[in-house]
């Protein structure tokens, strides 16, 4: 293999999971003459900005990264965490504009789908529309997951957080069991909507109990039945 030949969408190894998920060879061929790839982008480095015009779907390529939005007081609300082969952008279909930012977790490649011209994608790539509709729809009921642990115990929401981790890695061939939390303490305060203290409290209490080992920001699963039986609805 040729370790220098560039990427495409033929070739990658997200196919399955990203835009070219249940397309015909020849609408993949034709999607990849209108895909852009974008330079790597490193921790802190944003994606998109809060109001920027929205022009395209953006798919990461490699590296993870967070979905927040500003409250009134300029506060940070970390809304959600994306890893390869995950779209965003849907924000911006409604006003034509982004009401998020995203922000690199981790050194970060992406992908663009332009969007300028609906109607000449729906012609090259027929089955595109679908599987952005699907795409869109599998992120509704994500929401609708995390909408309703909101009102779950803290513990819950930990567990449910891991075991979410677990299986999205699982989908990309990466090991559900071991992972590394690209999120500071902080962050998955903010995302979990718990405070620091009770972050790390948490997680020190399910090593304990033998759940899982933490090392910094490694963690591994070490009684997946338990955090199961623990997490009050199934993880995505």
């Amino acid at each position: 293999m040729n370790i220098n030949a560039e990427v495409n969408c033929n070739n990658c190894s997200l196919d399955s999971i990203c835009l070219p998920r249940g397309l015909s060879k020849k609408e993949i061929d034709n999607l990849d003459q209108v895909i852009k790839r974008k330079k790597t982008l490193q921790r802190g480095d944003y994606i998109l900005r809060e109001g920027d015009e929205f022009k395209s779907i953006v798919a990461i390529k490699s590296g993870t990264a967070k979905l927040i939005a500003n409250d009134t007081h300029g506060n940070e609300h970390i809304l959600d965490i994306l890893l390869p082969g995950e779209l965003l952008g849907f924000d911006g279909i409604h006003k034509n504009h982004h009401n998020c930012s995203v922000i690199a977790l981790e050194t970060l490649s992406f992908c663009e789908l332009p969007v300028n011209n609906w109607d000449e994608l729906a012609s090259i790539a027929p089955g595109l529309m679908r599987e952005l509709l699907l795409h869109a729809g599998e992120k509704m009921n994500d929401d609708h997951n995390k909408m309703v642990l909101s009102k779950r115990p803290a513990d819950e929401k930990l567990a449910y957080f891991l075991l979410n981790l677990s299986s999205r890695y699982q989908r990309r061939g990466f090991s559900t069991v071991e992972f590394t939390l690209t999120l500071s303490r902080q962050e998955l305060g903010n995302y979990l909507g718990l405070a620091l203290e009770t972050v790390s409290r948490l997680l020190k209490k399910f090593q304990k109990k033998g759940l899982i080992t933490v090392n910094n920001k490694h963690i591994k699963i070490t009684n997946m039945e338990a955090l199961h039986h623990l997490q009050g609805i199934k993880a995505a």
